[in-house]
């Protein structure tokens, strides 16, 4: 078997897409998938998944072997230590501008530059 697809995912639109993009990777390569319940950019916020989420993610990651990280320490540690032994880490993004992205920094700047295999960032659909 492949190495895992490590999937970011949360309650947003972007999480849902990149649930989405992540499961059908792992599919593809019929491998398993790694899910990292995610708020976003905040690294200290409380990370719950809404009870819609969870059923998406019954639903959506039937068929393939999947394991979910609930309410890890460190998000972006958590991605970036999972990444090791990944095949790629999936991560969701909101569109923002220049300046937001500089003033609020960002976990997904920090996994896309520590990461030790590849990373895609998926964005909702506009």
């Amino acid at each position: 078997m492949t190495a895992p697809v490590v999937i970011a995912v949360n309650d947003r639109p972007e999480g849902v897409a990149a649930l989405h993009w992540g499961l059908k990777r792992a599919r593809r390569l019929q491998t398993s998938a790694v899910l990292v319940a995610t708020t976003g950019d905040t690294p200290s916020a409380p990370v719950h998944l809404s009870t819609a989420t969870r059923e998406l993610i019954a639903t959506a990651a039937e068929g393939v072997d999947h394991v979910l990280h609930e309410q890890p320490e460190d998000v972006a540690q958590t991605l970036i230590t999972l990444s090791e032994d990944a095949d790629m880490v999936v991560l969701p993004v909101r569109r923002r501008s220049v300046t937001m992205k500089f003033l609020l920094g960002s976990n997904a700047m920090r996994v896309i530059a520590e990461a030790h295999c590849p990373v895609v960032t998926v964005k909702s659909p506009a």
